[in-house]
């Protein structure tokens, strides 16, 4: 239709032309070259549709070329905007939209539902260097995002930059489980080599540990050494937290199954309470013992007794003369839970992470090995073992599972 709007134009110029060229003949004023003005019209009018065509095929090269860039755009896996010096939106990408809703914020901090840019932006930066910014997170939402930033220059001579976010969140999990999976396989390999230690040592040191301490209690008897005797009993209580410690490496190394009863672990608490209240009346402390009602569970007597033992002396040895020590039993969500409270001064909280960690430990003289054993112990029983602390005490829940016999059929 325009093409034929430019001809008829060109004609009727030619045609015009025409007439005025009759007007001058008739005033005696001819140019003798009439039909040239019709064809000067024609060519005129061709000449209009040619530029027509120029310029519509430079429209549909940069209509194209939007929609290329729009679509590259909208491709990318990550949400892409880009945004001007004064940190205006100019341009959002699918992924975009999907994550935050139809484009309604003028500014790219409204994606983040502040008023304000952000304290340190790196945009503004990007614009003062003119160099890419790649290594910037952010948390929103619940996901962690890697943040690109690209600045550039745009036709009509506007700054803008760039901005790319690539979801991490699944990838910054697997790098936690691979860490995790890490430490455990470390753990693991540290087990068994303390295993190896504490079964080839064990024989050989018990041994004449034993034997030198037969000799002291033999030589602590006899009437010339009496006024020795409290040498003679540091020297055998020293040897007993060498055989102690030595005990503590061979609970380490036994990973085989302990035969498990069905008991009340009320039971086990009561039998044990006398030698905790002894403990503790000697420490100048007091204990307190709350049972709940609880089933019966799979238990083995022996090391739920030296789980409670390093727990409990845990808990006396964190306080100060004075203190409390409550443990308690109770049943919460299908589960039979000990619970040990002390009023110490709580765990540091740099060392949370490393509690239960063999050879860990912030006593003076102590292995490390206790509350390892008390996880070992735990996982044998398919139980878990958590703990809350704070400046005011530290409270140990072990959790043992309540498993429902099942149906004869």
């Amino acid at each position: 239709m325009k093409e034929r709007k430019y001809v008829l134009i060109g004609l009727s110029i030619g045609f015009i032309l025409f007439l005025f060229d009759r007007w001058l003949d008739s005033h005696n004023h001819s140019l003798r070259i009439s039909w040239l003005w019709i064809i000067l019209g024609w060519f005129t009018g061709s000449l209009f549709i040619r530029i027509h065509n120029e310029q519509r095929k430079r429209e549909e090269a940069i209509k194209e070329d939007h929609q290329r860039m729009f679509d590259l755009f909208n491709s990318l896996p990550g949400i892409v905007i880009v945004v001007g010096e004064n940190y205006e939106v100019h341009f959002v990408n699918r992924n975009y939209l999907l994550e935050f809703g139809e484009k309604n914020s003028k500014f790219c901090y409204n994606m983040l539902k502040r008023n304000s840019p952000c304290e340190n932006c790196r945009i503004k930066e990007a614009f003062f260097t003119g160099r890419p910014i790649k290594d910037e997170e952010i948390f929103y939402n619940s996901k962690i995002y890697e943040v690109k930033i690209q600045p550039f220059m745009d036709v009509n001579g506007t700054r803008l930059v760039i901005k790319t976010l690539y979801d991490i969140t699944e990838r910054k999990k697997a790098e936690q489980e691979l860490t995790r999976l890490h430490l455990e396989m470390v753990n693991l390999e540290r087990f068994n080599l303390v295993g190896q230690m504490a079964a080839g040592i064990t024989h050989e040191i018990r041994n004449p540990i034993t034997t030198v301490r037969g000799f002291l209690q033999l030589l602590g008897s006899k009437p010339e050494f009496q006024l020795q005797g409290d040498t003679f009993m540091l020297m055998i209580n020293e040897l007993d937290r060498a055989n102690k410690i030595i005990s503590d490496f061979l609970s380490l190394s036994r990973n085989s199954p302990k035969e498990q009863d069905h008991l009340n672990i009320n039971e086990i608490l009561r039998h044990l309470y006398p030698l905790l209240e002894a403990d503790s009346l000697s420490q100048d402390k007091q204990i307190e013992f709350l049972p709940g009602d609880t089933p019966k569970i799979l238990l083995n007597p022996d090391e739920i007794s030296q789980l409670v033992l390093n727990l409990c002396r845990n808990g006396l040895e964190a306080m100060q003369a004075g203190g409390t020590l409550c443990m308690s039993t109770y049943v919460e969500n299908s589960q039979v839970v000990l619970c040990i409270e002390d009023e110490g001064g709580g765990i540091p909280i740099e060392y949370l992470n490393d509690i239960g960690t063999p050879f860990f430990t912030t006593k003076e003289n102590g292995t490390g090995l206790g509350l390892s054993t008390c996880y070992d112990i735990a996982n044998r029983h398919n139980a878990t073992i958590n703990f809350k602390s704070n400046p005011r005490g530290t409270v140990f829940f072990v959790c043992f599972p309540i498993l429902v016999p099942k149906m004869a059929s």
